[in-house]
């Protein structure tokens, strides 16, 4: 039985829940006997981890970059690394000032050149990773279908919800939005905008509802939404999204409006599982435009839920992961 040792950011982190948690429970079935850990957060912890791992075959790593000692003692031990990376973490995020980090390539490059197996979120963050390592395959972040509903279109409403679900540091990708969501709310009454996160914002015109993320109720709370919005801007890091919350949209049968940027691109094909919109004037044409028909909301939602099954959801991606892990 092929023993992997699993290292993670947080419990509760979305990018340890969607890359590594959900899968956790379907590797006895390889058989692969795992272990789930946090990150050390001292020398001492990494030294007793150190002894730990000594009966393991591999240690999977995600996302963090580990020091040149760590991934020297892993090689010595005869330890074989995968890596899992979601994000463009070679870039500065645009919230952090943007663009290239000297620091941030160099210990991104010596991370994938020390593994034996690099698992990317999507192709762009494939494409940064190969001049380091050719032994990279793509594994999407992917939704367990089974914990959400499909959305009931029956359901009347009195209003239109627009809505976002995201952490704090995205929020204010969506408040560059507001010119837009007050011009709607200029012309209609039966409109608002639910944010879905641990922080807000308001608007002059358009009502916003203010819901706390709890995990537990993620699905009822994505069921309120009529029109799902991910905007991101144009950069190298948020090129390398793996886009969450559009594919959260998709699996409730909710129509998206998003940013024509990274994976976006692969997933949304324009009036067909979605709408882009790269611009204010845009953004508030296409939101105005599923706000006025109730049936292509319908029909876009429920191919968007198709999109997901087909590419996106954990089923399609567990045998791809086990099969990955086994490779070692």
């Amino acid at each position: 039985m092929k023993k992997v040792y699993f290292l993670i950011q947080e419990w509760e982190h979305p990018a340890s829940r969607y890359r590594v948690l959900q899968y956790v429970p379907y590797l006895k079935e390889s058989p692969i006997e795992g272990k789930v850990a946090l990150f050390p957060d001292s020398f001492c912890k990494w030294m007793k981890l150190f002894s730990e791992i000594k009966n393991y075959d591999t240690i999977f790593i995600q996302k963090k970059r580990l020091w040149r000692w760590q991934l020297w003692y892993l090689k010595r031990k005869h330890i074989k690394i995968v890596y899992d990376f979601d994000d463009a973490i070679m870039f500065k995020s645009p919230v952090d000032g943007g663009g290239h980090s000297f620091k941030r390539r160099r210990t991104f490059a010596r991370m994938v050149r020390y593994s034996d197996q690099v698992i990317a979120g999507n192709q762009y963050l494939k494409m940064h990773a190969l001049p380091y390592n050719k032994n990279i395959i793509i594994i999407p972040t992917a939704i367990d279908t089974s914990k959400y509903s499909t959305k009931d279109y029956r359901r009347n409403k009195e209003k239109i919800t627009i809505g976002w679900i995201g952490s704090k540091s995205s929020l204010p990708f969506l408040k560059e939005l507001t010119p837009a969501f007050d011009s709607i709310a200029g012309q209609y009454n039966s409109v608002e905008l639910k944010i879905i996160c641990n922080d807000f914002f308001d608007c002059d015109k358009m009502p916003v509802i203010k819901k706390m993320w709890a995990l537990e109720e993620e699905s009822s709370d994505l069921q309120d939404i009529d029109i799902g919005l991910a905007p991101l801007p144009n950069h190298e890091w948020t090129k390398g999204k793996c886009a969450t919350k559009l594919l959260q949209y998709l699996t409730v049968g909710i129509p998206v409006v998003c940013s024509p940027v990274g994976v976006h691109n692969e997933i949304i094909q324009e009036g067909v599982n979605g709408l882009f919109a790269a611009s204010i004037k845009e953004w508030t044409a296409k939101i105005e435009l599923l706000m006025q028909n109730s049936t292509l909301r319908e029909r876009m939602g429920l191919e968007g839920r198709k999109t997901v099954d087909l590419a996106y959801s954990l089923n399609a991606n567990i045998p791809i992961f086990k099969n990955t892990i086994k490779g070692m």
